[in-house]
C-alpha cells in the first residue's frame, strides 16, 4: 500500500504540486490525469525520489530501498542507440547488483521474464536504434519490469504511439497489477484512464482535485471546470 500525506514539492519556491494526499493498495492501476502543467511529472519524481518534497510517505527512504521498490520509466526515455536491446533490459537489475558483479541466475531469469511480458526477446542481438517508436518504448518498459518491483512509476509511456502500442504498453503494466504490482501512470487519454484504472487521480494547477473510479473522478464538473470540455466531447470556451 503507499500512502502519501500533505506532499509538497517545489520549484523556485513556487509548488507544483500542492499539498496532496492519497494512498492505494497493491495490486492497483492508478491512472494519473491532468491538462499540461498540472504537476502530474512532479508527483512521480518525487514517489521515485528523484526531487525533494514535503510531507510524509510510506515509501523507503533510502536510495538503495526505494530503488528495488520502485521502477521509474520516465517521459522521454532515451537510450544509446548503439546499445543491444538485451544490455539495456539488464540495466533493470542494477539495483540488485554489487560493485562489478555479474548477473546471476536470478537476474537472468528476471530479465527474461520482463523480455517475454513485453515480447521484447525477439529484440535481443538487435541494437536499439534498428527499432521502431513503439518496439523501443517496450524494452524500456521491459528494463522497468525487470527489476520485479513492488511499485511502477510510468509517465505518459502512449505518448506519440499508435493505438496498437498505446494498448499494448497499458495491457502490459494491467498485467503487472495482476501479479501484485501497483502502477501509478500518467496519462493524457481520458478513454485509456477508464479503460485501465482501478483509481483515476486527477490534477489540476499542482492539486488533486478529484479521484476515485472513473464515475467519481471523471464528473461532469471535472470534465468541464479542469479539461474544458462535456462528456459528449465537445470544448467549451
Amino acid at each position: 500500500m503507499i500512502e502519501l500525506q500533505n506532499i509538497t514539492v517545489r520549484y523556485r519556491k513556487k509548488a507544483v504540486v500542492d499539498n496532496l494526499s492519497a494512498s492505494c493498495k497493491s495490486g492497483e492501476f492508478i491512472a494519473l490525469i491532468g491538462p499540461n502543467g498540472s504537476g502530474k511529472s512532479s508527483l512521480l519524481k518525487a514517489i521515485a525520489g528523484l526531487v525533494p518534497f514535503e510531507g510524509t510517505s510510506s515509501l523507503p527512504l533510502g536510495r538503495r530501498d526505494r530503488a528495488k521498490r520502485i521502477a521509474y520509466l520516465a517521459q522521454n526515455s532515451t537510450a544509446p542507440e548503439e546499445r543491444f536491446v538485451e544490455d539495456i533490459i539488464a540495466l533493470g537489475r542494477t539495483p540488485f547488483l554489487g560493485p562489478l558483479a555479474k548477473l546471476s541466475a536470478v537476474d537472468k531469469t528476471a530479465i527474461e521474464a520482463a523480455a517475454k511480458a513485453c515480447e521484447t526477446k525477439q529484440f535481443f542481438g538487435q541494437k536499439f536504434g534498428t527499432l521502431s517508436g513503439g518496439e523501443k518504448m517496450r524494452v524500456h518498459l521491459s528494463r522497468t519490469l525487470s527489476g520485479q518491483c513492488p511499485i511502477v512509476l510510468a509517465d505518459e509511456p502512449t505518448a506519440a504511439l499508435d493505438p496498437y502500442y498505446q494498448l499494448s504498453i497499458l495491457d502490459i503494466l494491467k498485467q503487472a497489477t495482476h501479479a501484485g504490482s501497483t502502477a501509478i501512470v500518467a496519462l493524457h487519454d481520458l478513454k485509456l484512464a477508464e479503460r485501465y484504472a482501478d483509481q483515476i487521480w486527477v490534477m489540476h494547477r499542482g492539486k488533486l482535485v478529484a479521484k476515485g473510479a472513473a464515475k467519481t473522478a471523471l464528473s461532469d464538473a471535472i470534465l468541464r471546470d479542469v479539461f474544458r470540455i462535456t462528456r459528449s466531447g465537445n470544448l467549451i470556451e
